[in-house]
């Protein structure tokens, strides 16, 4: 049972980034499945679980691909997606979001994180969110900003399920975090234009937050994933 009213959400602010954060993103591998050249991404999968200290453990899981149906993702769903491993430690930004969530600390959580970069070059606009407004199938998600230069747009908006006008729009600076439940609403971002010369990026980090009982994890999901797309 959510304790949380239909259409939750909550912006947060985020704890400062670990060291070398910041300019590990500048090495991101492209992202092949995106097409272009703008879109770069690491994917990690973890296990949250409560922390002898009260706080929140996180164990992060063998590394294997991201898999997602095509029923919640047309542009890309369907296939296996194999991206290099996140090298960076994200824990505190993902706490602060688990936190904000209030998840239950009794309940084991499984965890997609995503560490996105999305360039844009002068006289292009980049595509935020190729499979335009959805959801993607989890309990809750967090959309973390970390660096933003040079760009307009990237607004984040959410939206009634089966789409419709944004109910909620904001434009996410540095160092904030929406959080929401994935469940109960669909989300989007407008596209992001350079506004200098020498291009321009967006900086996220996305976590997908579900009950272990709902986990997207292992080659039993995966099989039936795609058996299912």
């Amino acid at each position: 049972m959510t304790p949380f009213p239909d259409r939750f959400h909550r912006v947060i602010d985020l704890p400062p980034p670990e060291p070398g954060t910041l300019a590990d993103y500048a090495t991101l591998p492209l992202d092949p499945y995106a097409g272009g050249r703008q879109r770069h991404r690491r994917f990690s999968q973890f296990r949250m679980e409560a922390g002898t200290d009260g706080g929140r453990a996180l164990e992060l899981l063998p590394h294997r691909p991201f898999v997602q149906s095509a029923r919640v993702n047309g542009f890309a769903g369907g296939v296996r997606r194999h991206f290099e491993p996140i090298r960076v430690d994200l824990a505190p930004l993902i706490t602060a979001g688990a936190d904000a969530l209030q998840l239950d600390r009794n309940e084991s959580w499984q965890l997609n994180v995503h560490q996105n970069r999305l360039l844009a070059f002068p006289g292009e606009k980049s595509v935020a969110v190729p499979e335009g407004p959805h959801r993607d199938g989890h309990d809750f998600s967090m959309i973390a900003v970390l660096g933003r230069k040079n760009v307009s747009g990237g607004v984040s908006q959410l939206l009634p399920t089966g789409g419709g006008e944004p109910f909620f729009e904001i434009t996410l600076e540095p160092g904030q975090a929406l959080v929401f439940d994935d469940s109960a609403m669909w989300h989007h971002a407008t596209d992001i234009e350079c506004t200098g010369d020498s291009g321009g990026f967006r900086d996220l980090c996305v976590v997908a937050f579900n009950r272990w009982a709902h986990r997207e994890y292992g080659e039993e999901y995966e099989l039936r994933t795609l058996a299912e797309s």
